[in-house]
């Protein structure tokens, strides 16, 4: 390992931590807010332009995207209160929202970067003036060649304290937010070409901002150290796998959840694209007051049909019951899908690390859609953000949130989203369904009493987005969405639903300067701070430096 190299990767971690401090925030996309239009890519050569002659003087591959804006927004709503059960009350609001968009790809270490500050300020104070730090910044290096490797980053977002209050627009009383910083050393040796082994030590810090009162929301640790050998089917083969979940409370010694385990699966590849294993093993977990030892048993199964598919599916039989974990994409050049199926234990700590970038699905859709045309990461980066703008298309679509609660739960979660492209019109659409409940051991009764909040809810919800290219330079953009969370067990009785409607102009004043117009209605039923709506006008400019 190379002095420079090592200097290099501790810079950018330091980096990392700097911008921890920010209490840097990745965004939901939340209904009603406006779809600040993406960063235009630069330009790129046809394919039929590279000739042989021509190819010796183009210049080699970016290795940097670097995209900074500012976009000021003002928006003049009927109700600022909307769904915090205060009286309504009219306002206008003013963001303000410097952006930086940053993708670097070198020999040794990769860096990923989305990250904005949101200034909101209420001419009639109806909510409290703020600047919420938006943003992700991921680091991934390779320390020692094809030995040690370094991921670091750091990730916020906004989260809703009660799910019974509807999906709010960013910056009201009943919304906090939670910083994840995270440090992933790990080893990946390959020992021969078809045997692999991976020590990996994964930790995530989280820490609440801009806490409510008496909310009672904690951060913590969430850890996972992972064992592995894995030898390639051929076409018989093998994967031994030991694993170790922890997470812990600030302050609540009582909310530990730790979950030992060990795994030797069996796997024949039945072709290249289709490979099927048999899994058995032991898992040990506790908690507070208690204990549990079960054996694990399942089946797996992964086949990739073509280039652009992939089905991967585990079904296991565990303490719990009976869990799974199925992930689907597939599509075309133009059309594109993803599937996402789980039932399993989790905790609040481990969802915010888990879940990837909030409000980012259509994004990634489009990553793996442009995959093929431009394999180079950074290139890549550039299209995506470049199709984003001409198709008008927001980043990503409404996605079942993940509510606080200090007791483990279990988790049976369906999500799906489309995406397709066509001339001038785009169609999105995200639907999902999400089951969750309190899950105790036996013996923990004691536990069940003292929880400050209990998860039994369900979540579903439908987002559609139709996006029309009016001109080379005018886009036309509308979003439906349709949320329902309703309780039971312990918050039988309790439920809310929310219709939200958004309609957005946007016109390219210069290839440097965008505006946009647009309207926005919001109603709200809720069973615990009362029906709601809203109607608004928002107007505002983009310009990228």
């Amino acid at each position: 390992m190379t002095f420079h190299r090592t200097a290099l990767a501790s810079a950018i971690v330091a980096a990392c931590a700097a911008f921890g401090n920010w209490n840097a925030a990745q965004a939901q996309i939340v209904p009603g807010a406006p779809a600040i239009p993406a960063i235009p890519a630069a330009p790129v050569l046809p394919a039929e332009a590279a000739s042989g002659a021509a190819a010796e003087n183009l210049a080699p591959a970016p290795t940097t995207y670097l995209a900074p804006s500012v976009a000021v927004l003002a928006t003049g709503t009927s109700n600022a209160n909307f769904g915090t059960g205060l009286s309504p009350r009219s306002d206008t609001v003013l963001e303000v929202v410097p952006r930086l968009v940053v993708v670097s790809d070198h020999a040794h270490w990769h860096l990923r970067g989305d990250f904005s500050l949101d200034g909101l300020y209420y001419a009639r104070g109806t909510q409290t003036n703020r600047v919420l730090p938006i943003g992700s910044l991921n680091l991934r290096s390779e320390l020692v060649d094809r030995f040690v490797y370094l991921n670091a980053g750091v990730q916020s977002q906004q989260n809703i304290v009660n799910p019974y209050v509807g999906q709010q627009t960013p910056g009201t009383s009943n919304q906090y937010t939670s910083t994840q910083y995270r440090i992933n050393p790990y080893i990946d040796r390959l020992i021969n070409p078809d045997l692999r082994f991976i020590a990996s030590s994964d930790d995530i810090w989280t820490k609440i901002n801009n806490n409510p009162t008496n909310a009672g929301v904690f951060g913590g640790r969430y850890s996972v150290q992972t064992v592995s050998l894995d030898q390639r089917p051929l076409p018989w083969g093998y994967t031994l796998v030991a694993r170790q979940t922890d997470t812990t409370y600030t302050n609540l010694p009582f909310a530990s959840l730790k979950d030992t385990s060990f795994r030797a699966i069996g796997n024949y590849a039945l072709s290249d694209r289709l490979t099927l294993g048999l899994i058995g093993g032991y898992e040990r977990v506790t908690a507070f007051l208690a204990e549990e030892k079960k054996p694990i048993y399942g089946v797996r199964g992964s086949w990739q049909p073509n280039a652009l598919g992939n089905i991967d599916a585990t079904v296991e039989h565990r303490y719990f019951g009976t869990g799974w974990n199925i992930q689907a994409r597939g599509g075309s050049p133009l059309l594109r899908f993803s599937m996402n199926w789980t039932r399993g234990p989790s905790t609040y700590l481990s969802a915010l690390a888990g879940g990837g970038v909030p409000g980012s699905n259509i994004t990634t859709l489009l990553d793996g859609m442009l995959l093929s045309q431009y394999p180079d990461p950074v290139a890549r980066a550039q299209a995506v953000q470049g199709l984003l703008t001409n198709s008008g298309l927001p980043a990503g679509l409404s996605t079942a949130s993940n509510f606080y609660t200090s007791s483990a739960t279990l988790q049976n979660a369906l999500s799906i989203t489309a995406l397709l492209l066509r001339q001038r019109n785009s169609y999105a659409i995200s639907l999902y369904r999400t089951k969750t409940e309190d899950l105790f051991l036996p013996g923990q009764s004691l536990l069940q009493l003292v929880q400050t909040f209990s998860s039994d809810n369900i979540q579903t919800g439908v987002a559609f987005n139709y996006g029309r290219r009016l001109t080379p330079i005018d886009n036309l953009n509308v979003t439906l969405l349709r949320a329902n969370n309703s309780g039971f067990g312990f918050n039988a009785g309790l439920s809310s639903r929310q219709t939200s409607l958004v309609a957005q102009f946007d016109h390219q004043f210069s290839p440097r300067t965008t505006g946009l117009l647009g309207v926005r209605r919001q109603l709200l039923r809720s069973t615990l701070v009362g029906n709601s709506n809203e109607s608004a006008v928002f107007a505002g400019v983009v310009h990228r430096f």
